[in-house]
């Protein structure tokens, strides 16, 4: 009696979760045309995101080119949510053959859209390529396995219309597999990227330029409304990409190197976060300010920010390396310099934040420093 009554509920929370089909004619009506509107709303604006963007246009950084792509993937899926309307109104098998594929499709990209977005959380917060191939290498496979499944329900359930119908039982049971199986992969992309945020806010002292509630909620709601869940998508993409919009003005696209105006930008979030110590190279690369500005991009040294204070004047400011690690680094700079051609030593000048001085301050005097 219990489970029976236990199924009932679980095939009552599937359906309502996979279709929101309540019955009634006004408010499914209501349902319907919204989502058709919202879903041109995503498309749209993923469309304007690009238009209106330049950095991401040009797709000349790694994570112009990420959003970029998550935008078209925006696009595309809500351009075939909106394709099978028409199809939906075609009366024959070829109308079906329609649907399906365009269903398929939607389902799996609606996948890949999570996925890169959890590829580009993870590259905005670490901005390695190396790590993303490391760590991304095979987390498709379950959208592959949803692709080749979604076939086989696809093709049972034809069998089911023009052969025989008992295949139209094991439809239901494959549709309540298959939705419960994507819901998993969804969750599973969002809660490593929720780890993601987690662990990078206890292991790094930087400012973070994303917000992870802005693709959580829409996504949240894209479960609940399925209706609505490519369009939800879209929103949550767009809301994703405002807050990085924030660094871009923060960063010389001639160099990649952040704007001077950066240093007062962490040294506040320093200050906030009550981080002690700190300390700064101030480096000039008198006459050879393109050739530093390469060195300095190729150097990957965790929270340790590279700042371009003017054309040939450099920052590298850390909140907690050792003196020993900023000697070793400060080494790096000369013997690359000492390589580039032709060969150059730069001028470099080590600062210390005092224990009386607050990052705001020490900011202050790294600028004197600068321009003396």
């Amino acid at each position: 009696m219990v489970a029976a009554e236990t199924k009932q509920v679980l095939d009552y929370l599937l359906d309502s979760l996979m279709y929101q089909i309540t019955g009634d004619e006004i408010f499914d009506e209501i349902v319907y045309w919204t989502s058709f509107y919202f879903e041109i709303i995503a498309a749209v604006g993923a469309f304007l995101v690009i238009v209106c963007n330049k950095p991401v246009r040009k797709r000349l950084r790694t994570q112009d080119r990420l959003i970029f792509w998550e935008c078209v993937l925006v696009i595309i899926v809500n351009c075939l949510q909106l394709s099978m309307v028409p199809l939906s109104y075609v009366e024959d098998w070829r109308g079906d053959v329609g649907f399906f594929i365009a269903w398929t499709l939607n389902e799996v990209l609606y996948l890949l859209i999570v996925l890169q977005w959890l590829v580009c959380v993870d590259y905005s917060l670490y901005h390695s390529k190396d790590h993303l191939r490391m760590h991304y290498r095979k987390a498709a496979i379950p959208i592959v396995v949803v692709a080749i499944m979604e076939v086989i329900h696809n093709a049972v359930y034809f069998y089911g219309i023009y052969g025989d119908e008992k295949a139209l039982e094991w439809t239901n049971i494959g549709q309540q597999v298959l939705y419960l199986l994507k819901l998993a992969i969804e969750a599973g992309y969002i809660v490593t990227a929720i780890y993601l945020v987690k662990r990078h806010s206890k292991e790094r002292k930087e400012p973070r330029f994303i917000r992870i509630g802005a693709f959580i909620i829409p996504f949240l709601f894209g479960v609940l409304f399925r209706f609505y869940d490519a369009s939800f998508a879209g929103i949550g993409v767009i809301l994703t990409y405002v807050p990085m919009r924030r660094r871009d003005k923060l960063i010389d696209f001639g160099t990649g190197l952040y704007k001077k105006e950066y240093l007062d930008h962490v040294c506040k979030f320093w200050d906030k976060k009550g981080y002690k110590g700190g300390s700064a190279l101030l480096i000039n690369a008198r006459g050879n300010g393109a050739s530093m500005a390469q060195i300095l991009s190729n150097i990957d040294i965790p929270d340790c920010f590279i700042i371009q204070m003017g054309d040939e004047r450099f920052l590298m400011i850390t909140g907690f390396l050792r003196d020993s690690a900023f000697t070793m680094a400060e080494q790096m700079i000369k013997e690359a310099a000492m390589e580039e051609e032709p060969a150059f030593e730069p001028k470099i000048l080590k600062l210390r934040r005092s224990e009386e001085q607050t990052m705001t301050e020490f900011a202050v005097k790294i600028k004197q420093a600068a321009d003396a």
